[in-house]
């Protein structure tokens, strides 16, 4: 039972945090009122992993994975609010995919990236030598997997879900490929899968049950991660995040 509590606690944050991050492009305020709830949040999360760092009870465990969790609210927040984004080119670029818009894609994203990879090092020597690393590890797949997601957009995916993109980001579509499925994605779905087997498979026999905890949560992160670009992949009508969406562009 205690497992579960972990897989919950992971469903929870990708549906909760995912729809307010959307609700909050709706103007200029709500952005700024993101902004600031994030960084909040994000100092909250930052204590949260510092307060459980050498206690990897199954309580402690999930208190930092929501700690790392946080973190990654942050850097979504700060990015889809058009705080840290990216460097615009300045000229035509050629279509994606091609070797030519891969540096104008790398650059459309580079603060916010940057960003990610600073509270990752942060995160790790905040967290060096301790007994529950869960947040540090979450937030590290949570960058993983985002990265799986804008390749595969960058490649072609029959559903790219461009309308989850507010117009102060619509330049990036510029980088999305084809509306076609690209052999990109049958590939990174397979070791996905692979990835979420093997975490699975390994969960039973950790030692403890915090450590049985934390492996419940990572491979919920990556069969999230699965179910999302299976989606890319399938022309949807309908989300999980259609209220946040409808309330937005309200």
């Amino acid at each position: 039972m205690g497992l579960w509590r972990g897989v919950g606690l992971v469903l929870a944050f990708w549906w909760v945090a995912t729809g307010i991050i959307i609700a909050m492009q709706a103007n200029a305020w709500t952005r700024g009122a993101g902004l600031v709830l994030s960084t909040l949040l994000a100092v909250v999360g930052f204590l949260e992993m510092r307060a459980t760092r050498e206690d990897d009870t199954p309580d402690a465990v999930r208190r930092s994975f929501l700690g790392g969790a946080m973190l990654w609210g942050w850097v979504s927040a700060t990015f889809y609010g058009g705080f840290l984004t990216g460097i615009a080119p300045t000229g035509p670029t050629p279509p994606a995919p091609s070797w030519g818009a891969v540096l104008p894609a790398i650059a459309a994203t580079l603060v916010s990236d940057s960003a990610a990879l600073c509270l990752l090092i942060f995160s790790a020597w905040l967290d060096h030598g301790a007994r529950n690393r869960t947040g540090l590890k979450a937030l590290a797949l949570f960058w993983g997997v985002q990265q799986v997601a804008k390749l595969n957009v960058f490649f072609g995916v029959e559903n790219p879900a461009a309308n989850f993109l507010p117009p102060h980001l619509a330049g990036l579509r510029q980088f999305f490929g084809p509306a076609v499925n690209a052999p990109f994605r049958t590939v990174s779905l397979i070791l996905l899968v692979l990835a979420t087997a093997w975490m699975l498979l390994g969960t039973r026999s950790r030692h403890s049950a915090g450590r049985r905890q934390a492996a419940a949560i990572y491979v919920t992160i990556l069969a999230l991660a699965v179910l999302e670009i299976a989606l890319l992949g399938v022309r949807v009508d309908t989300t999980p995040w259609d209220a946040f969406l409808s309330a937005r562009d309200r």
